[in-house]
Parts: C-alpha cells; sequence; structure tokens
C-alpha cells in the first residue's frame, strides 16, 4: 500500500471534492448511509476554489487520488451559510478555555469528509493535524459545528480528535454543536 499524503488543494484536486462532497450530501444518503456521517453544506466549485485560496483545503491523496478533504476559512470569509451565521452570532456567549471565542483569534474549520471506501484508516486524524500545522500560529482556536442528528461525525471529533463541545445553537428548527481545540504555536 502506498503512503498517503496530506496536502493542500490544487485546483486539478477540484473536481474530486466536489465528487466526495456530492456523494455525502445528507440529501443525497439513504437513512442507513447517513448513519455514517454526512455533509449539509453544499459548496460551489466556485466556492471550493475561494476556499482554497483563503486559508486553503488539506487533501489526503494517495497514488494521485483524493481520498479525504477539510477546508479551513476565515471567520470574515462570506459562505452564505445561514448556519455559519448562526454560529458566529454565538461567539459572545460561548466560552472555551475560561474566554468568550470572540476573544480568541479563531478560523472555521470544515467541511470535512472522507470518501466511504477509505473510512477507518485514520485519515480525519492525518487532515485535521496537517491543518493545525499549515496554521500554527496564525490562529489561536480553530472553530467547528456538527449536527446534533449526526452522532457518527460528532463522535469522531469529539471523541476521536479531542474538540470540545462549547455550545450549541439552532438554525431552521436543526440544533448545531459548536466545538473548538487549540491551535499551537508555529515552532
Amino acid at each position: 500500500m502506498r503512503s498517503v499524503e496530506f496536502r493542500r488543494a490544487r485546483p486539478e484536486d477540484f473536481p474530486a471534492i466536489l465528487r466526495i462532497q456530492s456523494a455525502n450530501q445528507i440529501a443525497n444518503l439513504s437513512l442507513d448511509e447517513r448513519e455514517q456521517g454526512f455533509l449539509s453544506a453544499r459548496f460551489t466549485p466556485e466556492q471550493i476554489a475561494a476556499m482554497a485560496g483563503n486559508l486553503g483545503i488539506i487533501v489526503a491523496v494517495e497514488s494521485d487520488s483524493v481520498l479525504g478533504f477539510l477546508c479551513g476559512f476565515r471567520c470574515d470569509f462570506h459562505t452564505g451559510s445561514p448556519v455559519i451565521a448562526g454560529m458566529l452570532e454565538t461567539f459572545d456567549g460561548v466560552k472555551f478555555d475560561g474566554r468568550p471565542l470572540s476573544a480568541w483569534k479563531t478560523f472555521i474549520y470544515g467541511p470535512v469528509c472522507i470518501d466511504r471506501p477509505f473510512r477507518g484508516r485514520r485519515l480525519l486524524h492525518g487532515l485535521y493535524e496537517a491543518q493545525k500545522r499549515e496554521l500554527a500560529g496564525q490562529f489561536d482556536v480553530g472553530v467547528a459545528f456538527v449536527s446534533r442528528s449526526n452522532p457518527h461525525s460528532l463522535r469522531a471529533h469529539v471523541a476521536g480528535l479531542g474538540m470540545a463541545e462549547v455550545g450549541e445553537f439552532e438554525v431552521k428548527g436543526n440544533v448545531y454543536v459548536t466545538l473548538a481545540f487549540k491551535v499551537p504555536d508555529r515552532g
């Protein structure tokens, strides 16, 4: 088996990112498939390119095939997402490590998705660590959200990666959990 490379996405990776995103969209999955996690956001090719040019998208690549991706962007990056807007509105009232999220230099982690045939290979952990290395020294804290109705993803991020559950918010009747984690200093 060849080793997996974790690196910033390049324009030639965008079609694979969009394919993985579409294959894991909640609307495209059966109820059984949703139990293994799903994406609720849908980004256009233009938004993927803009995110890649913002803080970047980290991809897991093996034999020139993209196996998964992890996006990251600045809090002022306009996604048009009411869920991200809803989360950002809570930053003054949500505390992490004793301080409101608004007091930290933060970025938005996600979405993240591993292509289904490649799950269970610690790719999420590899993507997460690569993103933290990439953004070390630029931010204090990464912030993510996971739908309360997506327990697989919530477990993967809290139990698997060690993110802290710091708050909860609701958008259009859906409840989301706000997660936070420290970003290392550049070292």
